[in-house]
């Protein structure tokens, strides 16, 4: 509770600056951080855990193939990982054939594994990406139809224990578009397939986060934050497919950017999604889940450090996004 110094002090501020009214310590979601980013600190994942707590976030998003060690042993051996830094995990992100019906028993098995093993970290959904497109054209219906089949059977086995299976809706993938996407989501049971959105392959595929996310409300269960160049902005007007690896080097040279793999990718701020207007869709839902950045190491800018470019991810986060990050830690 406040005193009475601490109240006044709180109402001059509010009066001087109206943006902070907004600011929010009202905000049930919290922040992860991919742990791709991560990946060259040893002993991987354990360090970029460390990271990822000092700058104040409440969690990592572990990719199953790095929690290969902790998936054999109990739950409680990677919990107290993470309790020594503070965080807890958003999700367990994973990829697979999720169109191979002859393949499927696998994915199933895995998507299990994963949903028993974060059940017990409290989480609430599992990222999957897809498969590599079936062609350059778009999904077909009897194709769409096979894929949401199977969708819907690995929703059953992570519902099983209360995890949603939300698939990953990214470019170059079989689900990559808005229509198809929405023909998946019309395939599929609600009750068992879900979407994980993120914000530059929504974009770069031609449907715009922000929309998406005021109509389909209800089928997300997870975000993945991260901006993309303008020129691909759905909200700007791109109605997509992503872009080749050709084409995305060619519009990289031809704006002068630094090299990069895949210049799709861009630090939040970039200019091609909204986020202020996306939050504030999140804070109007009371929005509990979990935000994800997900950048990885291999894209940043060169000659830029990890520790800088947590320290920018946390300034937008903050300054322009009011976020509610913990503490910073020395």
């Amino acid at each position: 509770m406040l005193n009475r110094r601490e109240f006044i002090g709180t109402a001059i501020g509010v009066a001087a600056c109206a943006a902070r009214a907004a600011a929010l310590p009202a905000d049930k979601f919290r922040w992860a951080m991919s742990s791709h980013m991560f990946t060259p600190m040893k002993p991987h994942p354990e360090e970029g855990i460390k990271m990822a707590a000092r700058f104040g976030f409440h969690g990592i998003e572990p990719w199953g193939n790095e929690l290969q060690l902790y998936l054999k042993q109990p739950p409680e051996v990677f919990k107290k990982v993470l309790d020594a830094s503070g965080v807890g995990i958003s999700s367990v992100a994973s990829g697979g054939n999720y169109y191979d019906t002859a393949t499927l028993q696998t994915v199933l098995d895995s998507n299990a594994a994963n949903a028993k093993f974060g059940a017990y970290f409290g989480i609430k959904a599992l990222k999957a990406n897809l498969s590599r497109r079936l062609g350059p054209e778009d999904l077909s219906p009897a194709n769409a139809k096979i894929l949401a089949r199977n969708l819907n059977e690995v929703g059953k086995r992570t519902i099983e224990h209360g995890v949603k299976f939300a698939f990953h809706p990214h470019a170059w993938t079989i689900a990559e578009r808005g229509n198809e996407v929405a023909m998946i989501l019309e395939m599929t049971d609600p009750k068992l397939v879900f979407v994980t959105l993120d914000t530059c392959h929504a974009s770069v595929g031609g449907f715009d986060p922000v929309k998406f996310t005021r109509e389909n409300y209800s089928r997300i269960a997870h975000f993945h934050f991260k901006d993309t160049l303008p020129v691909w902005s759905a909200g700007k007007g791109w109605r997509g497919p992503a872009p080749s690896k050709e084409e995305e080097q060619a519009m990289a040279q031809k704006l002068g950017l630094p090299k990069s793999p895949d210049p799709i990718y861009q630090r939040l701020g970039t200019g091609g999604v909204d986020f202020p207007a996306l939050i504030q869709i999140l804070r109007e839902r009371n929005y509990d889940g979990w935000i994800s950045l997900d950048f990885n190491y291999v894209d940043m800018t060169p000659g830029v450090t990890i520790e800088q470019d947590m320290t920018a991810h946390r300034k937008y986060l903050v300054e322009t996004l009011k976020a509610s990050l913990n503490p910073m830690k020395s």
